[in-house]
């Protein structure tokens, strides 16, 4: 509560001081030079790659629920990622793969974990390649550079050892799988937790869910580039790659503020100032692209609770998407 308490003081004192070194004016400027024709198509791979996500996590989940019931969660899940602060809208796949389709929550959180991981190989990928390119990038961005990639080779490595978790529980120690540990509630969640990790042994799945992954960044980078030059940002592409993977990570870490209002638009002008774009052209296109990306989060979040209700009401029936 007191983290929560701390990052919504922090949220206001960071709009408040950044809004007082523009004109309002200039973010709804910024907001109405978008063309609608660009807008939709933002919005239209924004949708898409949402619903290769959950494409993605019917393959680990072994059709264990439905596309269109996934698809519909993954509007709620990413509301909540967008909306909760500290990564606690994380948990909302959770509970909802639990109740929607009863996928008990350690199978659930190993396809989770399993899309995590995938996600940070890709898009750290395009990290390097976008840092290592960039004439003008930030200092510290390369001074961070081997953490990166020593946080890239522990991801490759927990994707390996999860592809052989039967193995890795046959050498933890015998007290863990015997004795008074045998029936212990932690430990049968443990046992779940490895045996859903097992679904990316199959080489066939995990080169499956390494393509859709590639598929998902691809729609949501095509999404912001054509959302960043319709606000009228003169960036080029390895740009806009390095600002989009920048957010991700970002987004990715527990000092996200409810809403991101506040820490993206401080971030994001830390960002476009170091590649030589006016302080106040970046403060105001943040928020103009930050409300922009809440738009489209609330219309995506309006139309899963439709279909969830919908397939509420409806009785069960075999489903096509």
């Amino acid at each position: 509560m007191l983290k929560k308490a701390v990052l919504i003081l922090v949220s206001i004192v960071l709009v408040v001081y950044l809004m007082r070194q523009i004109n309002v004016r200039e973010v709804f400027a910024a907001l109405l030079r978008v063309p609608p024709l660009y807008l939709l198509a933002a919005f239209v791979l924004f949708i898409l790659g949402h619903f290769f996500r959950a494409v993605r996590f019917k393959i680990l989940l072994r059709d264990k629920a439905t596309l269109g019931g996934l698809f519909s969660i993954e509007s709620v899940h990413t509301a909540a990622l967008a909306f909760m602060p500290l990564r606690s809208g994380e948990f909302s796949f959770l509970y909802l793969i639990k109740k929607e389709y009863g996928v008990e929550y350690p199978i659930g959180a190993a396809a989770l974990v399993l899309g995590k991981a995938l996600d940070f190989m890709v898009v750290h990928s395009l990290f390097f390649l976008s840092v290592s390119s960039l004439p003008r990038v930030p200092s510290f961005y390369r001074e961070l550079l081997p953490w990166a990639g020593g946080l890239f080779f522990i991801t490759v490595a927990l994707l390996v050892l999860m592809g052989r978790s039967r193995q890795v529980y046959a050498v933890l120690p015998v007290f863990f799988r015997e004795g008074r540990f045998l029936n212990n509630a932690l430990m049968e969640n443990v046992k779940k937790v490895f045996k859903g990790a097992e679904i990316i042994r199959s080489k066939s799945t995990l080169a499956m869910s390494l393509i859709t992954t590639l598929v998902i960044w691809s729609m949501l980078y095509g999404s912001g580039f054509i959302l960043y030059r319709g606000i009228g940002l003169k960036l080029t592409f390895l740009e806009i790659t390095f600002i989009t993977t920048s957010f991700t990570v970002f987004t990715n870490l527990p000092i996200h503020s409810p809403g991101g209002f506040g820490t993206i638009e401080s971030f994001w002008t830390l960002l476009l100032v170091a590649l030589g774009v006016p302080k106040t052209e970046a403060i105001a296109t943040g928020f103009a692209t930050h409300l922009i990306t809440i738009g489209f989060t609330l219309l995506f979040m309006l139309y899963g609770l439709k279909l969830i209700r919908s397939r509420r009401l409806e009785p069960p029936r075999t489903e096509s998407f």
